[in-house]
């Protein structure tokens, strides 16, 4: 912002927006980092409400990965959402905010290959999982990714974000009656699957 205020006209078209995009581009994720803490601090104090209604999960599905492609353009999103599902009993906004976690979570950590969302029916439960064709986790710490601030390494060593998204993820699924675990090597002896269980309705 300086060297904007400071340069001014003297700055190319190219230089400027160039600028303005990297202002954006860390000015949404001060904006995320925020409200990620907000959520953390709201599920650690018990003061987290959700405002339980039917949920249609496919459209909480499809909006998710609409906002994911907006975030992460040209990153491919493969969709599968059984056409037999209940609707779940939940916080439609909690959940859509759970899927883009995880959704944003395979962007940083998948490499290039395309993500998979799928939700199904498994009895009288409702099954959503995100995919992705990364690294993978090793086994020991399939459990730890789900702590406050753990955070995993990309291929070039750097470990970006703020280790919130999963833990915030936890809080959220199990404050709505939901279960939630990964797996991992989850396709062709890669990558990672995070599972989502929630109880359907009998209608």
């Amino acid at each position: 912002m300086t060297g904007l205020r400071q340069l001014g006209d003297r700055m190319t078209a190219e230089n400027r927006d160039d600028l303005l995009q990297s202002i954006e581009e860390e000015s949404g994720r001060m904006s995320r980092f925020v409200a990620n803490l907000l959520d953390m601090t709201r599920i650690e104090a018990g003061t987290l409400k959700p405002k339980l209604d039917w949920v249609d999960v496919s459209d909480v599905v499809q909006a998710a990965v609409e906002r994911t492609r907006n975030h992460a353009p040209g990153r491919l999103i493969e969709t599968g959402i059984a056409a037999d599902l209940p609707l779940i009993r939940g916080d439609s906004v909690l959940i859509g905010q759970v899927l883009f976690n995880l959704l944003d979570n395979a962007v940083k950590y998948g490499g290039d290959e395309p993500i998979n969302v799928y939700a199904r029916r498994d009895g009288k439960d409702v099954v959503i999982s995100v995919t992705d064709l990364g690294k993978g986790i090793p086994p020991e710490d399939l459990d730890r990714i789900f702590e406050k601030f753990y955070r995993r390494g990309k291929p070039d060593g750097r470990a970006p974000g703020t280790g919130l998204g999963l833990s915030i993820a936890r809080g959220f699924v199990e404050a709505m009656g939901g279960k939630i675990h990964a797996e991992s090597p989850a396709l062709r002896k890669r990558g990672t699957r995070i599972v989502m269980r929630f109880p359907g309705s009998e209608k």
